[in-house]
C-alpha cells in the first residue's frame, strides 16, 4: 500500500507540474491576444477572464504540487475544488461559444482601424504585414478614395516589395484568422474540461490513501 500512495503522490506532482506549464502559457498567449481587440469591448474583457481561468490553473497546479509533497489531505481538498471550480468555467465558456458574435467583432475591430487609416495613414500596417492582406476590402479600397497603396500592402523581401499589392481584404483574413483562433480555443477548453477531470479523479484516489494511511496509524 505505501508503494502505491508514493507512486500516487509523484504522478500528482507531475500532472500538477504539467498543469502549472498550461497555466502560465495560457496566461502568456492571453496577454498576446488583449491587444487585437479594442479596450472596453465584450472580447477584451473576455480575455481577461480567460487570464484570470490561467491564473487559477497555475494556482491549482502550484496547489497540486504542495499537497502531493506534503501528503496533506486539506491541501489536496482545496487542490480538488479549485479543479472543480475550473471545470464549470470551461463549460459555460463552451456553452456560450457564438462564432456569428466573434465575426461581428472581428468586423468592429477591422473597419475601427480602416477608420483611423482614412484620417490618418498608418493603423492598418501591422494588420496588413502580418495577415498579408490590403485595405478593408482589398487593395481597390485605397484606389478608389485616390489613395497611395501603402508599402505594408506589398509582400516584402530584402527590402524589395512585389510589383503587385496582396489582393485580398483585411477584412476577410482577419476574421478567418480570429475564427480558427476561437475554435481552437473551444476545443482547448474541452480538452482541459477532460484533463481537470483525470486530474479530479487522480486527487480523490490519493486522498483516499492517504485517509487509509491515516486509519491503519490510527489503529
Amino acid at each position: 500500500m505505501p508503494t502505491i500512495r508514493v507512486c500516487l503522490q509523484w504522478t500528482s506532482v507531475v500532472f500538477s507540474t504539467i498543469t502549472l506549464i498550461v497555466g502560465i502559457l495560457a496566461v502568456l498567449a492571453g496577454v498576446y491576444e488583449l491587444d487585437k481587440y479594442n479596450d472596453g469591448s465584450t472580447e477584451h474583457i473576455d480575455k481577461y477572464v480567460q487570464l484570470g481561468m490561467a491564473g487559477a490553473l497555475i494556482l491549482a497546479g502550484l496547489i497540486g504540487c504542495m499537497g502531493a509533497i506534503l501528503g496533506s489531505i486539506k491541501v489536496m481538498v482545496v487542490n480538488l475544488s479549485v479543479l472543480l471550480v475550473l471545470i464549470v468555467l470551461h463549460i459555460w465558456k463552451v456553452s456560450h461559444h457564438n462564432e456569428t458574435k466573434q465575426l461581428d467583432a472581428t468586423e468592429v475591430y477591422v473597419m475601427d482601424l480602416w477608420m483611423k487609416e482614412l484620417a490618418h495613414p498608418g493603423p492598418m500596417k501591422h494588420l496588413q504585414q502580418e495577415y498579408e492582406c490590403c485595405g478593408d476590402k482589398g487593395p481597390s479600397d485605397y484606389k478608389s478614395l485616390n489613395m497611395e497603396i501603402p508599402r505594408s500592402c506589398y509582400h516584402n523581401k530584402d527590402g524589395i516589395h512585389a510589383l503587385l499589392p496582396y489582393g485580398n481584404g483585411c477584412m476577410d483574413a482577419v476574421q478567418k484568422a480570429y475564427l480558427k483562433i476561437y475554435r481552437y480555443e473551444k476545443w482547448a477548453h474541452i480538452g482541459l474540461i477532460c484533463y481537470e477531470v483525470v486530474g479530479i479523479i487522480l486527487g480523490i484516489t490519493l486522498c483516499c490513501q492517504l485517509t487509509s494511511k491515516t486509519r491503519l496509524y490510527t489503529y
